[in-house]
């Protein structure tokens, strides 16, 4: 059964290449060691990783601030994919926000990712404007994509 592990300084060591692997795997600018190293040292920040089979198998990283998670990242090993990982990570997060009485999620997601694009959709997400050239390595813009909360707690991402 998949579960998660929060990631936080003391325990970064441990998991830094697994999430690293999976980093360099999924994204054309990988995040840094030191990157990663400092989002476990922030008050805002939640790092967790999906363990499967004794495997990570991927991970998402979030900021919860002032009503709002601004979600910064998330990734599946490529040889992990198929097994719905990014939605469970996804609906996770939301569950949390729910529980601390989060009002809206935010993300931005490159136009070719046409694989995420759909998954934030199948959960509920809008998109909502564009950055121009906000990914400064292709110069590609990014779609910024909102989930709106209900006050009620009774928000659940859509299951297909």
């Amino acid at each position: 059964m998949p579960h998660f592990i929060e990631i936080g300084p003391e325990n970064f060591p441990v998991y830094a290449e697994d999430i690293l692997e999976i980093e360099r795997a999924a994204f054309p600018s990988p995040w840094s060691f030191n990157a990663f190293k400092a989002e476990t040292e922030k008050d805002v920040s939640h790092l967790w990783i999906l363990v499967s089979d004794s495997i990570v198998a991927g991970y998402i990283c979030f900021w919860i601030q002032e009503m709002e998670i601004q979600l910064m990242n998330l990734a599946v090993h490529p040889e992990r994919r198929g097994h719905h990982f990014g939605k469970l990570m996804l609906t996770r997060m939301i569950e949390t926000g729910i529980s601390k009485g989060v009002r809206n999620i935010w993300l931005e997601v490159r136009p070719s990712n046409l694989w995420a694009r759909n998954l934030y959709r199948e959960i509920g997400f809008f998109e909502v404007g564009i950055r121009p050239n906000y990914y400064s390595e292709t110069n590609e813009d990014a779609i910024m994509m909102s989930l709106e909360l209900p006050e009620t707690g009774g928000c659940r991402p859509r299951q297909t």
